[in-house]
């Protein structure tokens, strides 16, 4: 009797143990985005989960506790509650006309509206979770209806162990927040970005069975060199390889003649008359500056000492000429009173 009571009470025991085990790994986890997002970037984000609902009071506990595990001070965050276009706005409902994206869903346990929404009928708008920490006052936060194109920071709910922990690599500079999808049939695809600690900015998707991080080129992404700084003269690309700089091309280059870039650097060079090219200090490159200082005022200087001459020469010819006239017209007077001279002598003899 008492062997059977004993395997009654282990059996029972492992029922009750499963079933706790069962609700606890179907309880709901969350994320916290780092990187801003409108409204449906955070919603496709958020996948294969969701953007997180606020309706339970233990939920509200669950979320405003992860909230102040991760941020201090105030905070705005996108959760999934949207007001579609063709739906209206309620005064007298909790939820105003929101609706949850996870299920369509109006119930709400607790809502803290931090203003009315505006009345209308045709607009969509969206509802960010506002608020922050005080020592004193506690934990504060309310409902905002804004436009769903703002970007904010976003909490995601996924359930079974969806969610990966935030993980920051002090090492490598790597910063990531988006959980990896699990194998599906309509194999989902997801969007982060990479933040290096040298400010450059990585897009990275996860896709595929098994799900891998890869780059933009569909490389696999490795974390531990993708944020490594490049060498002088290299730059990271959006596949985070390390590409030339084209200091000819982007102003930092400053050469007297022509600029030739190369990997990692540049060279400024001259061609001489056969087009060969030489180093801008070299003494062909030196004679050239002379030569083309200099040449550019002989081509100027030429033309002008010939007009300057052709000048002097017209402006002679015309002296002359007019010397020659003046003196023809002087002989030819004095020719003339000559002979009235000598007439009025004849007459008067």
């Amino acid at each position: 009797m008492a062997s059977r009571l004993y395997c009654c009470w282990t059996y029972l025991w492992i029922i009750l143990f499963r079933s706790v085990s069962a609700d606890s790994d179907s309880l709901p986890r969350y994320n916290i985005s780092r990187y801003p997002a409108n409204f449906d970037q955070a919603t496709q984000n958020c996948s294969p989960g969701v953007l997180t609902t606020f309706a339970t009071k233990q939920e509200i506990s669950n979320i405003l506790k992860l909230i102040s595990d991760s941020v201090q001070g105030n905070f705005t965050f996108w959760i999934g509650l949207k007001k579609p276009k063709d739906a209206c706005i309620f005064p007298h409902r909790p939820l105003r006309g929101f609706k949850w994206t996870e299920d369509g869903g109006e119930h709400s346990d607790v809502i803290h509206w931090a203003a009315e929404p505006q009345q209308t009928c045709t607009s969509v708008l969206c509802a960010a979770l506002t608020g922050g920490f005080d020592r004193s006052a506690g934990s504060r936060w309310s409902l905002t209806a804004v436009t769903c194109k703002n970007k904010y920071h976003f909490i995601c709910k996924l359930r079974d162990g969806l969610t990966r922990p935030m993980a920051e690599n002090r090492e490598t500079g790597v910063k990531t927040t988006t959980a990896d999808p699990v194998p599906t049939t309509s194999e989902p695809k997801l969007e982060t970005a990479v933040e290096c600690w040298s400010n450059d900015l990585l897009e990275l998707h996860c896709q595929g069975r098994p799900s891998v991080w890869r780059l933009p080129d569909e490389s696999p992404a490795n974390f531990t060199t993708i944020c490594q700084k490049c060498e002088v003269g290299f730059k990271k690309d959006a596949s985070a390889k390390c590409v030339d700089v084209d200091e000819c091309g982007g102003g930092e280059a400053h050469c007297k003649h022509t600029c030739l870039n190369t990997q990692g650097s540049y060279r400024c060079v001259c061609a001489d008359e056969s087009g060969n090219a030489h180093e801008e200090d070299s003494p062909a490159c030196l004679r050239s500056v002379t030569v083309e200082e200099g040449g550019p005022l002989r081509g100027v200087l030429v033309p002008v000492l010939v007009a300057v001459v052709a000048l002097v020469v017209l402006v002679v010819i015309v002296t002359v000429i007019v010397k020659c006239c003046v003196m023809r017209r002087s002989k030819k007077k004095k020719a003339e009173k000559k002979a009235e001279k000598m007439v009025r002598l004849t007459g008067s003899s």
